[in-house]
C-alpha cells in the first residue's frame, strides 16, 4: 500500500518532464538611429480621395527631422520616442490641400515590414476655427541619391 501511495505521488512529477526553456528576452526598443535616414512617405487623410506624397528626412543620428512636400521647402519637425514609436510634430505650414490654411501634422509610426507605418493627425487652422483630420502614413526608405 505504501508503495502504491509513493508511486501515485511520483507519477505526476514524472509526467511533468524537464522544465521548459524560458522564453528569450524581448528585443531592445528601437532607437533614433534605427529610424534615421530618408523616407518616401504616403499619407492618406480621412475624407481625401488622393494620397499625399512627401519625404521625411533626418540626420544620420536620427535628429533634425523635416518633411518635404512636392514643390515646397522642407518643414522642420520635432521628434521624440515613445516606446517603439517615432513621434514627429511639424511646424505649422500652408496646406497643399486647403488654400490659405495653415496645418500642423503629428505622426506616430513604428518600424514594420521594412518601412514605417503609423497614424497621422492633421490640425487645420482656418478663419472658421480648427479642424482635426485623422489619417495614416506609410513610408519606405528612399533610394540613395
Amino acid at each position: 500500500m505504501r508503495q502504491m501511495i509513493g508511486l501515485c505521488l511520483l507519477l505526476p512529477l514524472a509526467a511533468c518532464g524537464q522544465p521548459a526553456e524560458p522564453p528569450p528576452p524581448p528585443p531592445p526598443p528601437p532607437t533614433y538611429a534605427d529610424f534615421a535616414g530618408t523616407w518616401d512617405a504616403v499619407t492618406i487623410l480621412d475624407g481625401t480621395p488622393d494620397p499625399v506624397p512627401s519625404r521625411l528626412a533626418s540626420t544620420p543620428q536620427g535628429g533634425g527631422w523635416t518633411i518635404t512636400l512636392e514643390g515646397r521647402d522642407p518643414v522642420p519637425m520635432r521628434v521624440s520616442m515613445v516606446g517603439d514609436s517615432l513621434v514627429l510634430i511639424s511646424e505649422a505650414y500652408e496646406s497643399i490641400l486647403r488654400e490659405d490654411v495653415q496645418v500642423q501634422l503629428r505622426t506616430a509610426a513604428v518600424l514594420a515590414d521594412s518601412g514605417l507605418v503609423g497614424k497621422l493627425i492633421a490640425t487645420y487652422n482656418s478663419p472658421d476655427g480648427q479642424e482635426v483630420v485623422m489619417g495614416t502614413i506609410r513610408a519606405t526608405r528612399a533610394a540613395p541619391e
